[in-house]
């Protein structure tokens, strides 16, 4: 149990296990500890150099971005019903396991007891029954609160050279059946069209994806690196879990690609921005929402776009607008592709991406990477006929999908 009420959380920054201290009050105060010239920053719009103390009335974004949401928040909610779940509850939660670099833990705690390991093979090997995936997830909860997103998932420890879980476990869903079978073939289209992904790979009875985490990065003395990691709703300064996770669907493709262009982040960002755009859409991925894309950082002059992660083929889902509503299709984008209050969701024409690649996204030749992205659909597609693990409906379903799209 945690204390009924956390004013103060020590905050770490990557190695800097003393880094600053989260106040909560009438406000919220991050306070920057004996700043150094060499200071890594709390997020990537908040330097030491800046100011030491920075406040909001709010939690700051890049500590929102990882807050628990959907699945797990409501299993957080069953394991401590007499708790209080608070942000700061929430952060002490998530320790020092959250996607990025930032950790937190009461001041004069001891930490956890390092979870047991449990090896890629052995989950890959693992057969799935929402019992068994309850079974990890209370196992590793403690280690794994860090990671946000409404699908069941879990993050769980892989080697003893890593102090923290460096794989993502994500599971089926009853709403949305073959939900990892999907995602995995999504990113195999995106990985056979030369799109950065992370390390991805399916169970073999095709219920679980196993995902290496994509903000470790090794060094070249063998050790790994904490990277710095803010979705585009963080860097936006926006709030969005639970009842507010609406916001991570207003805005616009546009609206992203400017504001990596205000980041100031090498002009090839954009171009690989466009590729995940343009995945997003040809795929019929209608969950492409702010926070499916985001920058890795070591510093303001050290960032760079994030591979694409969350990307499955929605079209393919019913749902309904109230119960006991009729079943609607997955039709539209997450976001509209242009800026503009007369701009719609609906899925552009090629002529419209086109213009989108080369005149917003600065593109030489959009053309070329639609046709690159296609090809990588196809031979995906190809190799799933032979994978036992993606059920045939499924494939059939995503195909007729993707070739209307194509």
């Amino acid at each position: 149990m945690l204390p009924e009420k956390i004013p103060l959380l020590q905050v770490s920054i990557g190695h800097e296990s003393n880094a600053g201290q989260l106040i909560k009050r009438s406000t919220y105060e991050f306070r920057y500890l004996a700043p150094q010239a060499e200071q890594p920053r709390v997020a990537l719009l908040m330097p030491a150099s800046a100011q030491l103390t920075w406040q909001d009335g709010d939690l700051f974004p890049v500590m929102d971005q990882n807050l628990p949401e959907g699945d797990l928040f409501m299993r957080l909610r069953a394991a401590f019903p007499k708790q209080p779940l608070s942000p700061m509850h929430l952060l002490a939660l998530i320790g020092k396991n959250g996607i990025g670099r930032l950790g937190f833990r009461l001041p004069d705690v001891p930490p956890a007891p390092p979870a047991p390991l449990l090896t890629k093979e052995t989950l890959l090997n693992t057969a799935y029954t929402p019992e068994v995936f309850d079974e990890l997830v209370r196992a590793y909860l403690s280690t794994g609160a860090g990671i946000a997103g409404m699908q069941p998932k879990i993050m769980v420890p892989d080697r003893p050279t890593i102090p923290i879980p460096s794989l993502i476990v994500k599971a089926a869903s009853p709403s949305y059946p073959g939900l990892a079978a999907n995602e995995y073939l999504c990113l195999k289209a995106a990985h056979l069209a030369g799109i950065a992904t992370p390390k991805f790979d399916l169970s073999h009875d095709g219920q679980m994806l196993i995902l290496d985490r994509f903000d470790l990065s090794p060094t070249a003395d063998g050790h790994i690196e904490r990277l710095g990691f803010e979705d585009i709703a963080a860097l936006a300064g926006l709030r969005v879990r639970d009842v507010l996770a609406d916001r991570k669907y207003q805005g616009s493709y546009q609206r992203i690609a400017e504001l990596i262009k205000q980041l100031q982040l090498p002009r090839i960002n954009l171009h690989r921005f466009f590729e995940q755009v343009a995945f997003t859409i040809l795929v019929r991925n209608g969950d492409g929402h702010l926070k499916n894309y985001g920058i890795l950082y070591r510093s303001a002059d050290d960032a760079w776009l994030a591979p694409m992660f969350d990307v499955v083929t929605t079209a393919i889902y019913r749902y309904a607008r109230y119960s006991g509503g009729p079943t609607l299709e997955d039709r539209t984008m997450a976001l509209k592709l242009f800026s503009g209050k007369h701009q719609t969701r609906t899925y552009p024409t090629e002529d419209e991406l086109l213009t989108f690649g080369s005149k917003v996204c600065e593109v030489s030749n959009p053309r070329e990477v639609l046709q690159r992205i296609r090809g990588g659909m196809r031979e995906a597609m190809q190799e799933a006929r032979r994978d036992e693990r993606i059920p045939g409906t499924l494939r059939e379903e995503i195909g007729k999908v993707w070739d209307e799209a194509m």
